[in-house]
């Protein structure tokens, strides 16, 4: 009966909305390095071993070289000004490590949510304050606080003499010895008020708002949040790729009927193949983001629907 009125008393957090949760704050376990090669380098040599293991791309030389021989062959046929390929390289991989640096942020998200989904506060928080609904073993925490944990103050010296007459119950001779005990007792039962059962419960309680929050928001829109990654890749990319031929680049859709993709397509495609992670790559090789970047260049222009004759 007593558990049913314990569970009755609880409140019970509306689900919340989707609003709410978009205006709070997203986690951002690591800033998005990458602003240039440059900083894409010093950035990743503050990582631990591990994380730099984990990375899509790889950071030594050797591997950069390759990416810079893969892309140099693909572009090759493409770039008539040769001073346009180098800074089509250095834009493409800005665009890659950032591609990179935003996926392995992705995957820290569904680690906080992991561990923010397994912390038992609302269990830890009943047991507080069942302790502190219980007069007698509440009373006896903070005697054992004042007793056994009074001593901080003390050297070490003194703090032995206290630990071993602490069993002998001594009695105190003076008036002004009873005094200092009442202060040095009160002050610990001040001290001990800080961190009491029915103090912690409350601030758990609060906490526990906070982390519930935060436990929605943290993967809040993953589908949503990849896609504008995967966008964002492909947006660089096509300006990239405008800027070292001078030519708009295309990028159809895949249907039945398309048989040869475009040199734009195709490019998606050897960065996502050969380039990336495997956990890193689009299923479809960009193809439906590079058809959405291709409309987003500035000098795009939207062509005119052509209506049939009646």
């Amino acid at each position: 009966m007593a558990k049913k009125d314990a569970a009755s008393k609880r409140l019970i957090r509306l689900k919340t909305t989707a609003d709410y949760l978009a205006r709070l704050p997203q986690f951002e376990p690591r800033p998005i390095p990458f602003a240039d090669l440059g900083e894409y380098d010093v950035s990743l040599e503050e990582y631990d071993v591990q994380v730099q293991r984990e990375q899509g791309i790889d950071v030594q030389e050797q591997r950069k070289q390759r990416i810079d021989e893969v892309l140099s062959n693909f572009m090759a046929p493409y770039v008539h000004d040769a001073t346009k390929l180098k800074p089509f390289l250095k834009d493409a991989k800005r665009a890659i490590a950032g591609y990179v640096g935003a996926r392995e942020t992705e995957y820290d998200r569904r680690r906080a949510k992991k561990l923010l989904s397994s912390i038992p506060l609302e269990k830890t928080k009943r047991k507080l304050e069942e302790i502190a609904q219980w007069p007698e073993l509440s009373n006896y925490l903070k005697r054992v606080h004042r007793d056994a944990l009074g001593f901080g103050h003390l050297g070490p010296a003194e703090r032995h003499l206290a630990e071993a007459t602490l069993s002998e119950q001594p009695q105190l001779s003076s008036p002004k010895q009873v005094k200092q005990e009442l202060r040095r007792r009160a002050n610990l039962d001040r001290n001990y008020s800080d961190f009491a059962p029915d103090q912690i419960a409350w601030r758990l309680s609060q906490l526990e708002t906070v982390v519930s929050l935060a436990d929605e928001r943290v993967t809040f829109g993953p589908d949503a949040q990849r896609d504008q990654i995967a966008q964002d890749f492909t947006d660089q990319l096509a300006s990239a790729w405008h800027s070292a031929t001078e030519e708009l680049p295309t990028c159809s859709r895949p249907t039945p009927r398309l048989k040869k993709p475009s040199p734009f397509a195709r490019l998606l495609e050897t960065i996502n193949q050969k380039l990336l992670n495997e956990r890193h790559r689009s299923p479809n090789n960009f193809l439906e983001y590079g058809a959405k970047a291709i409309k987003r260049l500035p000098s795009a222009k939207p062509r005119r629907s052509r209506r049939r004759a009646l």
